[in-house]
């Protein structure tokens, strides 16, 4: 056991020093999302500011001394990326592009699949969503499965009838998908450009094509372009260098230039063009055709920077990509072991490897948790958990339709179904009817450690395996190799699934919430405490006796909000100092006071800036959805900036349209216009909290679920039975569960964070990380109602 879970060391204790002088900003925390996006070192920004600092760089179009500066430097660029992929531009061209998106939209746009377009599109199942798109722009299209592709390209003969010249065929695959870090051989290219897959579409075409999806792939290997000849291949520059983002490419191989027939020109693009007639030529240099516009010259020698630090730091992409797939392969070794203390395992693994080797599989970790009673961990839970403790790590399908849907065994309907049920891409309806709609991904890169690794494996047995741990072989692990085996070694394919089906139980609902009687009387709580949050994501005002209800919520509630230099939202996930600015309203005085710390305070005339001829609308967003607000002005920017230690601070204040809808608004609140807590629930759950992690009262831990109403009902956990309640005559509907995050291991009245409460949350309740229950104002009337500390709250219960 001790052998099978060692972990190889590639890199030298020199290489890991001079790694980690260039990337101090990352101590402290546990990046895993290098398939998302790999990391910049330190000096390398600073050698590509210094470059622009100290040179004028012109746009490339232009004749003049600088322009010339400019193209010329570009040039050499375009050349030492060709030489990094062993090739020359006499056999490649390089189009630089946005991004890999963009590289396969220009092929998607431009193929020519021949006479009458009857060509066909084909592609790997495990592909990234962008090719799918492709699909929009190909009148015949067929989706190749993983084990039949494995099975074609095994065979050593290629499909001798090739009759017909006047359709072209066109394959896309990825040589790293992006889900499972499965390497797909790049020797399948040859033998597609042969016609091996001329039976599997009915196609007697000998003209086939690759489009080979290397983004993935190159962020931790080289590609050959002198031994494998795709004839287009994707590039994404930020997955291999982290900087410069948006600059991709496309190579095209020379032999298969004509194969691409632009429609469109901009700026840049053609030789000669007739303003007053449809008259343009194109220029001959298919770079110079598909680059429309001006290039991003400046991202574009920002590349010479990431070479040179890969170069300065004495790495080569082979020993990346050893370094990188050892630390994979020890955290998926160790995470295949680890049982709970009932035999049952903690992970389920998605690969079709067994990482054996990095010729076949890239640095990803794909899986899901499982309960010691079998049941699904939702991967919110563990992205939540993985925030807390400083581990950023990716969830969901990541981008891979195909290989989400195989490896979670979906179904067309089972999608669909889940579709219906609220379930989007990108969102955190992780479980539906108890099974996963999505998975959890860890991903390394050349700057990764074995501590990365250690810290990630810490969290998961804390956290989610039951003690104590039992670590073994699983009897599947036999299967898994045999599998593997099948798809990368053996002719003989038998056709067999690379995971085992994972039985499903039922979904059981915490001991404490399965004793609530279900039943529709009535009952009765005291308001204990109005709170209010003038401005999101800063302390509480606490009402002392009562307050306007709006359409919107509380008057005054998140009115206001903190933007950054870039007009992005500051909360307390990037600033726990926001806890300690403590605003109040004075309604008779019409004003806003911030407090810092009790140090330091503020006064803002609350009408002053919708007042103001020249106050500026801004435009920022939360959660996502787009919002509107007045700013303050300079004085209280000042004053903010110099509190908080960050510059370019504003306060903005919501921009009210003269024309509303008749939906529930809200104002700069996240997702309902209430928020209201028990402080029974909270009781209960100080006392589940080890002694001493805890060390407030408990009104400061009320504070840490920032409610705006708490109520102390009956029993802990009674408000998750509310359908309404009613307080002072006015009518609040239940709007859904609060699903709890890091923020509330914020201390409101310190700053200081810790592991807890949601440590214990998580580890109480299965499922997600409930706490308090969202409402909303029953009526979406105009008119404006009081509501006061003390009141008796009326409850219907469902």
């Amino acid at each position: 056991m001790e052998d099978f879970l060692k972990y190889e060391a590639v890199y030298s204790k020199e290489q890991e020093e001079n790694i980690a002088s260039e990337f101090k900003r990352i101590n402290n925390i546990c990046y895993l999302d290098h398939a998302g996006a790999e990391l910049y070192s330190e000096k390398q920004l600073q050698l590509v500011f210094n470059d622009v600092c100290n040179n004028i760089y012109a746009n490339p179009h232009s004749l003049h001394l600088s322009s010339k500066l400019t193209e010329d430097n570009i040039d050499v660029i375009r050349f030492r990326i060709l030489q990094h992929f062993n090739t020359t531009d006499e056999e490649y061209t390089l189009i630089f592009t946005s991004g890999t998106t963009q590289s396969i939209k220009i092929v998607a746009e431009s193929f020519n699949y021949g006479l009458d377009e009857k060509g066909w599109l084909t592609y790997l199942e495990n592909n990234h969503t962008s090719v799918l798109g492709m699909r929009s722009y190909a009148k015949s299209i067929k989706e190749i499965k993983t084990e039949d592709a494995f099975r074609i390209f095994a065979q050593n003969t290629t499909n001798a009838k090739v009759e017909c010249a006047e359709f072209n065929n066109l394959f896309v695959y990825p040589a790293e998908c992006n889900f499972s870090g499965t390497k797909y051989p790049l020797e399948w290219i040859e033998k597609i450009q042969k016609g091996a897959l001329n039976s599997s579409v009915d196609s007697t075409s000998k003209n086939w094509y690759v489009l080979l999806d290397a983004a993935c792939f190159l962020s931790t290997s080289t590609l050959n372009l002198s031994q494998y000849k795709p004839d287009f291949v994707t590039v994404s520059f930020y997955k291999i260098f982290g900087y410069p983002t948006g600059l991709g490419g496309l190579l095209v191989r020379k032999s298969s230039e004509k194969l691409l027939h632009k429609k469109y020109y901009g700026g840049g693009t053609v030789e000669m063009v007739l303003s007053e007639q449809n008259v343009s030529v194109p220029r001959k240099k298919l770079s110079e055709r598909f680059e429309d516009g001006t290039l991003p010259f400046l991202s574009i020698l920002a590349l010479k920077y990431g070479f040179d630090t890969i170069k300065r730091l004495n790495l080569s992409f082979d020993l990346i990509s050893e370094h990188t797939f050892s630390l994979a392969q020890y955290v998926y070794k160790r995470l295949l072991t680890l049982h709970h203390s009932n035999g049952a395992p903690v992970a389920i693994l998605y690969h079709d490897t067994t990482f054996v080797t990095s010729q076949h599989q890239g640095p990803i970790v794909n899986f899901n948790l499982l309960r010691c009673n079998g049941e699904h961990v939702g991967y919110s839970e563990v992205l939540h958990m993985a925030n807390l403790h400083g581990i950023h790590l990716r969830t969901g399908c990541h981008c891979n339709p195909g290989g989400c849907q195989r490896f979670l065994k979906l179904e067309a309907p089972d999608v669909i179904r889940n579709f219906k049920a609220g379930h989007v891409c990108g969102d955190q309806r992780d479980l539906i009817d108890g099974y996963p709609t999505g998975t959890i991904r860890i991903s390394f890169g050349y700057m990764s450690t074995k501590r990365d690794a250690d810290q990630f494996l810490k969290l998961i047995k804390d956290c989610f395996v039951t003690q104590p741990i039992v670590q073994k072989i699983p009897y599947s692990y036999k299967y898994l190799k045999e599998t593997y085996f099948n798809l990368f070694y053996s002719n003989d394919f038998n056709g067999n699934e690379s995971e085992i089906p994972v039985k499903i139980l039922p979904k059981t609902k915490d001991k404490q919430i399965n004793q609530m009687a279900h039943n529709t009387e009535s009952a009765k709580a005291i308001l204990d405490q109005i709170l209010l949050y003038p401005v999101k994501s800063c302390g509480a005002f606490v009402v002392k006796t009562n307050w306007i209800v709006t359409k919107k919520g509380f008057k005054f509630d998140r009115e206001w909000m903190i933007v950054n230099s870039s007009d992005v939202c500051l909360t307390q996930k990037q600033n726990k100092k926001l806890c300690l600015i403590k605003p109040s309203i004075n309604l008779k005085k019409n004003t806003l006071k911030l407090n810092y710390n009790d140090k330091s305070s503020i006064d803002i005339d609350i009408d002053e800036a919708k007042n103001k001829e020249q106050t500026y609308l801004c435009q920022s967003k939360v959660c996502g959805d787009r919002v509107v607000g007045w700013d303050c002005g300079d004085e209280v920017s000042d004053w903010l900036s110099e509190n908080l230690g960050i510059s370019g601070l504003r306060l903005l204040r919501q921009y009210e349209p003269k024309e509303e809808g008749s939906r529930h608004q809200l104002s700069f609140a996240n997702q309902a216009q209430y928020l209201l807590t028990n402080s029974k629930s909270v009781e209960w759950l100080r006392y589940q909290v080890p002694e001493g992690e805890l060390t407030e009262d408990l009104e400061a831990t009320i504070l840490r679920f920032r409610p705006n109403i708490v109520v102390s009902l009956s029993k802990p956990f009674e408000e998750n039975e509310v359908e309404c309640i009613v307080i002072n005559n006015v009518p609040f509907k239940f709007a859904g569960k609060c699903t709890r995050c890091q923020m509330i291991c914020i201390d409101q009245c310190t700053g200081s964070i810790s592991k807890e409460p949601l440590l214990t949350l998580s580890k109480t309740f299965k499922g997600k990380i409930n706490f308090g229950i969202y409402l909303n104002k029953d009526n979406v009337t105009d008119d404006e109602s009081t509501i006061s500390v003390g009141s008796e709250v009326f409850i219907k219960k469902a």
